[in-house]
């Protein structure tokens, strides 16, 4: 599925000028340009770099090539056809384009546990983040909605490794402490989602469109020792009810029907949010419950 915003135009361009200049050729005002007719023998560029007569009148350096662009870009920007699965305009990827998402305003599937949103086609990992992989060959991760509840308001958001193969991990600042969350599996990281660091509000408002964290390219055990579907809406519910009676046990904190408070960043003093952090979302911690 490709981006509703995408085009398509045929362009035309000097090979030989120092700065190439794509023009479209529905735009294209032959009545005021030499390069189609004999005019193109008075262009300083041609006469600087002089080519065999092509016959056909037009300058031998002219060329034209198939491009697309972003309909919805403030400033149009041409990308070679060729080049077109470097994009993920061309792929499901466009999902999560800032773009996409300012110009669509898509929405998050209802699915829910207790209304904790659980879109259907995400893998969930043990310390609640998921993972996207699209039939394009390309992944995206980020936290669950049961994370952002817990934490609250995200203040700052750092990322320990930019790019290359890892188990990608970022460090959220919340009621002035530092938790770091790493994804479970190893896949190659190719771009992160470096809005967050001017918006880090967007990651617990928007944790599966705007508030996506990394994006890849998986590999054969990426996605292992995850859950989707029934089964991790089942395990949703048994998280919701071991976090409730767990703040209850150690902190006092009661809940409204069985359902975790919010915000417990704010409830709970620094020792026992770390303590909480580490049972529920530790990378290390879920891979031994897994």
């Amino acid at each position: 599925m490709t981006c509703p915003f995408l085009r398509e135009a045929q362009v035309k361009y000097c090979e030989a000028a120092a700065v190439r200049s794509l023009i479209p050729l529905a735009q294209a005002d032959s009545g005021q340009e030499k390069c189609t007719g004999s005019d193109h023998v008075e262009c300083r560029v041609f006469k600087n770099q002089r080519q065999p007569d092509t016959g056909n009148g037009g300058c031998p350096h002219l060329r034209e090539s198939l491009m697309q662009y972003c309909s919805a870009a403030p400033v149009t920007k041409f990308i070679p056809y060729s080049e077109a699965l470097l994009s993920r305009c061309g792929n499901e990827s466009h999902r999560y384009c800032e773009i996409y998402l300012r110009m669509a305003h898509p929405r998050a599937a209802a699915d829910s546990a207790d209304e904790i949103a659980m879109p259907d086609w995400l893998h969930y990992s043990a310390n609640h983040m998921w993972l996207d992989v699209s039939g394009s060959g390309m992944c995206h991760a980020g936290i669950d909605a049961f994370l952002g509840r817990a934490l609250g308001p995200i203040e700052g958001v750092t990322y320990v490794r930019l790019a290359g193969r890892q188990r990608p991990a970022a460090v959220l600042r919340s009621a002035g402490t530092d938790f770091e969350i790493r994804f479970p599996n190893p896949f190659q990281v190719t771009a992160c989602n470096l809005y967050l660091r001017a918006n880090p509000s967007r990651l617990t408002q928007e944790p599966y469109t705007g508030g996506w964290l990394f994006e890849g390219i998986p590999e054969g055990g990426t996605a292992a020792n995850l859950r989707s579907g029934a089964e991790a809406r089942e395990w949703m519910h048994a998280e919701q009810r071991r976090l409730s009676e767990y703040v209850q046990q150690v902190a006092g904190v009661s809940a409204d029907g069985g359902s975790a408070v919010p915000n417990l960043a704010a409830h709970l003093d620094r020792g026992r949010m770390i303590g909480l952090f580490h049972e529920f979302f530790s990378t290390d911690l879920s891979e031994e419950r897994q």
